[in-house]
């Protein structure tokens, strides 16, 4: 599978290159999610068609572009339900990832909130927001990425998934380990062999990286509601 489902997208990392509201040019040598996780996103979106989806760090757009073209394709009516979490779309990224969205005719598919995920999301809280799937993919700071985490598991329905962009990295990786080692009751890791076409070899290679946290990408299916009780013992992690 290729990216041709959206030929914005397509574009954008063919080129590598994207211009802002005020013709600001950005040069994508890093910053998008990988094709792996994109086409990764689109198979769980195909296999569990949720209802409701976010983000948090939307960027230049590639992420989004995918779940919305996905929404398209499940033949969802556009009404905002993807959520993109960016507090530096217009000051930071130039509007890039808003114009990706409505050059490719699906920004009516997605609500953009522009504050920082820390004061965004206990506000969705309190919305009573509810998720089916989630991508984690803003900022890489351990605290950032835990408070992401904490407030998230509160929006996830039951059976929805949750997936950390650059799990391998070192500040990343101790929150997935802190949920594997702490909230395994509520928490189950998803192997993402499971949803890559490769070979026998590669898909070893995937279960191997999962067991050392060396994946781009992990992913958690919650499988109840709850969290752990002060009188349980925190495992180091």
């Amino acid at each position: 599978m290729t990216l041709e489902f959206c030929p914005t997208l397509e574009s954008l990392y063919r080129t590598r290159e994207a211009i802002g509201r005020s013709g600001k040019v950005f040069r994508l040598t890093s910053g998008l999610s990988t094709v792996n996780n994109l086409l990764t996103i689109r198979e769980i979106m195909f296999e569990i068609q949720p209802e409701r989806t976010l983000e948090i760090g939307m960027a230049c757009g590639g992420s989004a572009l995918t779940f919305a073209s996905t929404h398209r394709d499940l033949k969802h009516s556009p009404c905002g339900q993807h959520v993109a979490i960016d507090g530096f779309q217009r000051t930071g990224y130039d509007d890039v990832g808003r114009m990706k969205l409505e050059e490719a005719s699906l920004n009516e598919y997605v609500e953009i909130r522009e504050h920082l995920s820390s004061l965004e999301l206990p506000r969705m809280v309190e919305e009573g927001r509810k998720f089916q799937m989630i991508y984690i993919d803003g900022s890489h700071r351990f605290e950032d990425v835990f408070l992401d985490f904490y407030f998230v598991r509160s929006l996830t329905s039951v059976g929805g998934y949750i997936l950390f962009d650059d799990s391998s990295d070192y500040e990343v990786s101790k929150v997935i380990r802190f949920i594997r080692k702490n909230l395994a009751n509520f928490f189950k890791p998803v192997p993402i062999a499971k949803y890559r076409s490769d070979s026998t070899v590669r898909r070893l290679k995937y279960r191997l990286g999962e067991a050392f946290s060396k994946t781009q990408l992990s992913i958690f299916l919650k499988t109840q509601d709850g969290e752990r009780q002060g009188s349980e013992h925190l495992r180091r992690f």
